[in-house]
């Protein structure tokens, strides 16, 4: 095994850099839970040698925090990018339903594993409730640049955000074409005006 990956087409030496640590520690956090995030599987998955790993990160520690940078940085940019300068609440709030719909932009997998490994790590369980606390305050200047005023604005950002999370933590596992069918009555019900 080596600690370079030979990833182009001329089969040129290709040194793993550490976004490629990051998302294989990614991927094994999602399918086996944060105890998996281990050097040696890491290696192992990425079929080098444990000694890249130290080339670029100083600690198991250092590559968990990097981790969390990560999610935090991935899968909550896209709540602040539905905001628009034009304030149009209706459309953010169809920009928000669909992000959670379409799956692209936003990892609900990866952020269930990083919230089962914050019931271990309380320093985990900090930065999840500071990310929480962020994606509301994007939710609730939705429902403001609605109109609504701010208790209830908050309340509706609540909701609506609480309902997502507890909809992927109880993995109901609906198809999506089940889930765009009940689009509208989402819709209707998390904004409160009659929409056709």
């Amino acid at each position: 095994m080596l600690w370079w990956s030979l990833n182009d087409m001329n089969g040129q030496r290709n040194p793993l850099t550490r976004t490629d640590w990051i998302a294989a520690a990614r991927g094994l956090l999602v399918a086996g839970g944060i105890e998996h995030v281990r050097i040696a599987r890491l290696s192992e998955t990425l079929n080098v040698t444990r000694g890249g790993f130290y080339w670029l990160f100083k600690s198991r520690d250092d590559l968990l925090n990097e981790l969390l940078k990560d999610w935090e940085r991935t899968n909550t940019r896209p709540f602040e990018k539905i905001l628009k300068p034009e304030h149009n609440g209706l459309a953010e709030l169809e920009t928000l339903i669909d992000m959670w719909l379409d799956e692209a932009d936003y990892s609900p997998a990866y952020d269930s594993a990083i919230r089962d490994w914050a019931r271990m790590s309380s320093r985990v369980a900090g930065v999840v409730k500071r990310v929480d606390a962020r994606r509301i305050k994007a939710i609730n200047t939705i429902f403001l640049d609605m109109g609504y005023a701010e208790d209830e604005a908050l309340v509706r950002a609540r909701i609506t955000y609480f309902h997502q999370v507890g909809y992927y933590m109880l993995g109901l596992g609906e198809s999506r074409a089940k889930r765009r069918k009940a689009r509208p009555l989402y819709m209707k019900i998390l904004s409160g005006q009659d929409i056709e």
